[in-house]
């Protein structure tokens, strides 16, 4: 048996047009359903929306125990990396207690409207931005703490940003036998006794990472708490198993797939030129969101338009040159140049030809241009999507 806590949240993304039930407790138990152990789950729902939370269980094969509420919440991303708005939650008032009667092992997803209290003997613990593992009352005789890189700074009491000492030092405040940060495009740090290991990500042709984090904690509960597999050994198969969910969306997980290549953890910080149009609200709205989420990524980010500017005077010929020569000596200082190619945009076509001719990894986004237009992309080894997700995490490999 192994005891599930977590949100029952619709998720709505506009670009691309997607609407689910999920959250972070129905996706993580869905993830592991049919798996030959029992799961018993634990979350909140409205009355509204009980009738689909209870389908989702009868067609995934897990109990379920609601707390019912006034209102479901809902969470409304404009596009897969962008943060998302919330909906029907009040965070001025309590959150509610969620009252759990099962024992033994848990799954503990943090939630926005509930916590619980629970005495549990393996615990996998998922604070999803909210409080401590020892803030909600609970207690653990095995516990292993999994968050991201901003949870992980959130709740360290350190000012450090090196998440080697964060870890540690979450390793100790939360009385931790296992801590896992992940780091988005660049892996994950596993620690465990006096050890500390990274844990690579997996190459997939497309990325969906709404969710991804669930998966990953989903998979290393199996795998440390039904399997008695080690740390080590359950993050690679937690990364491995995110990541196809990340390219097919499938739910359960599968582990008999092709195998996928893992990505080499680069030490250094990667330099990446952001190429694309900036005429238009539009085209500087996107560069922007490109930016921010390659900057969220840890990468160095040069954007002419940030870092050169525009030309500002009616004469053009007399700040080409300089304009010319920045742009340029960007993509020489660069490892990989992300290209969005929108209107077939002459500058940012010549970018991505001196960039090949330079031997630079290039990433094209590429919406409403006709396969025949992309023929010397694609013959030159170019990786192109439509998707602007997949983009940010193959200019970030």
């Amino acid at each position: 048996m192994l005891n599930i806590i977590g949100g029952s949240y619709f998720e709505n993304c506009e670009e691309p047009s997607t609407r689910n039930f999920f959250g972070s407790g129905v996706r993580g138990t869905a993830a592991l359903s049919m798996k030959g152990f029992d799961i018993s789950f634990y979350s909140c729902i409205s009355v509204a929306h009980k009738s689909i939370a209870e389908y989702s269980s009868k067609l995934f094969g897990y109990r379920c125990n609601y707390l019912l509420v006034p209102q479901t919440i809902e969470f409304d991303y404009y596009h897969p990396l962008s943060k998302p708005f919330i909906v029907n939650y009040d965070s001025y008032a309590p959150q509610k207690e969620l009252i759990v009667t099962d024992n033994g092992d848990f799954l503990y997803y943090g939630m926005l409207e509930a916590y619980a209290k629970i005495n549990g003997n393996y615990v996998v613990y998922d604070p999803q931005n909210q409080k401590s593992f020892k803030d909600t009352g609970s207690t653990a005789k095995h516990l292993a703490i999994i968050l991201n890189k901003k949870e992980a700074q959130l709740l360290s009491k350190t000012k450090n940003e090196d998440l080697k000492t964060i870890g540690r030092e979450l390793f100790e405040s939360e009385n931790a036998e296992v801590v896992v940060i992940k780091n988005g495009a660049h892996g994950a740090l596993v620690f465990y006794e006096d050890d500390i290991q990274e844990i690579p990500v997996f190459k997939t042709d497309s990325v969906w990472p709404i969710g991804s984090g669930d998966i990953f904690s989903a998979v290393f509960s199996w795998k440390w708490i039904i399997e008695k597999k080690n740390p080590f050994e359950s993050a690679l198969s937690a990364s491995m198993l995110t990541a196809y969910y990340c390219q097919s969306k499938l739910l359960p997980v599968i582990e008999q797939l092709e195998p996928l290549k893992p990505i080499e953890i680069k030490k250094s910080v990667k330099n990446i030129y952001l190429a694309g149009p900036f005429f238009t609200i539009a085209e500087r709205w996107l560069i922007n969101e490109l930016r921010n989420s390659l900057l969220d990524f840890g990468n160095d980010v040069f954007s002419p338009w940030h870092d050169v500017g525009v030309i500002s005077s009616s004469d053009v010929y007399s700040e080409s040159k300089s304009i010319a020569e920045k742009d340029l000596a960007g993509i020489d200082n660069c490892e990989v140049v992300l290209a969005i190619l929108s209107g077939m945009d002459a500058g940012t076509l010549f970018e991505i030809g001196y960039a090949i001719a330079k031997n630079k990894k290039v990433v094209v986004l590429s919406e409403n241009v006709n396969d025949s237009d992309l023929t010397m992309l694609i013959g030159t080894g170019c990786e192109i999507t439509n998707d602007i997700a997949t983009a940010v995490y193959k200019a970030s490999w």
